[in-house]
């Protein structure tokens, strides 16, 4: 590519809302246009209606094959529908495919139709280390780069001179990963009954169903774009509880970062990259049984100076390792090698 030329990417993204595309492409297109680099977003036309069968799904996808075919880089968030190969091979190439789970395993068909569509990217960009490491065997180009933050919308809570009235124990996610939190409910339910200035905060799009938490103690908080940063500010903690699986160990920690980037302390399962994510510093507590859930959250109960001393320790490892502008440097050079 000549020299000082823009280079034209077309992202083939999820649906406005899907966490996969706003944060591992969306938050990059103003910061890689300032590098000469444009991409124009192609969302499907059904957006959010995930619930379509699959012949809905992906005939969303068929006019982004047309729209697409000026671009000098085609950029693909995962799979074009979720757990079959469809028109990845029909892309024009280079081809860019970017992944942040362990998709290879989504029903019905992830097993088989995710080698084939790896085999016909030129680059997989992956969200850490255990992904990488799976599609290594199919893509000789494989780039490992986090999930990051932006530093602009994630700012730290304002400074207190003396602890909040509550202590607030934060979880924020898609519904369907309420089932990450359901194997802690008992301890959270003893704490919260156990520590009277102690109440549970719950952002997400959908309440959870819960069955042993008293209701009185449990705030849930509808979430949006908008609000989903400033609410961060009213937790005392954030926690990431996750099983030990397959499945988990592709998650890309990016609930425990938004935790971090806004200066909160943080209570995570010792899974996949959330182990890596801990190792950095002190940022809070590894729990793996339900006595250290309960005695991580009353040391944090009992100690908002400690509380204070790990968000602060967060946030700097965010700034250093997780910060969406260094992250855009590094994807910018993939691209500029990439470009014919």
């Amino acid at each position: 590519m000549a020299k000082n030329k823009a280079i034209l990417i077309s992202a083939l993204t999820g649906p406005r809302h899907s966490p996969a595309s706003r944060v591992r492409i969306r938050q990059y297109i103003p910061r890689l246009a300032r590098r000469g680099i444009i991409v124009r977003d192609h969302i499907p036309i059904f957006g959010e209606s995930c619930g379509l069968p699959s012949p809905f799904k992906i005939a969303a996808r068929i006019p982004a094959l047309f729209t697409s075919r000026n671009a000098d880089i085609i950029w693909v968030s995962r799979e074009l529908v979720q757990g079959y190969e469809t028109f990845e091979r029909l892309l024009k190439r280079p081809r860019v495919m970017d992944v942040d789970d362990a998709i290879w395993l989504s029903r019905p068909l992830g097993r088989y139709s995710v080698p084939h569509i790896a085999k016909a990217m030129d680059v997989v960009v992956a969200g850490n280390d255990y992904l990488a490491e799976y599609f290594r065997q199919y893509c000789r180009q494989v780039y490992v780069l986090p999930t990051a933050i932006d530093l602009e919308r994630y700012q730290s809570r304002p400074a207190m001179q003396q602890p909040p009235e509550k202590f607030v124990i934060g979880w924020t996610g898609l519904p369907c990963n309420y089932q990450f939190v359901q194997p802690i409910e008992a301890v959270l339910a003893r704490f919260l009954r156990e520590h009277d200035r102690a109440e549970l905060m719950l952002l997400s799009s959908r309440c959870w169903k819960y069955k042993l938490l008293p209701a009185e103690k449990v705030r849930f908080v509808p979430w949006s774009p908008e609000n989903e940063a400033e609410v961060l500010h009213r937790f005392s903690v954030g926690i990431m509880p996750l099983p030990d699986n397959p499945w988990t160990r592709g998650k890309c920690s990016f609930k425990m970062l938004q935790y971090m980037a806004v200066g909160l302390p943080v209570i995570a399962s010792p899974v996949g990259m959330n182990r890596q994510i801990l190792e950095k510093g002190e940022i809070g507590f590894a729990a793996t049984t339900l006595d250290e859930w309960y005695q991580s959250l009353h040391t944090l109960y009992q100690n908002w100076s400690l509380q204070e001393r790990l968000g602060r320790t967060g946030r700097r490892v965010v700034e250093e390792f997780y910060n969406a502008d260094i992250v855009a440097e590094k994807l910018a050079e993939i691209f500029q090698k990439l470009a014919p």
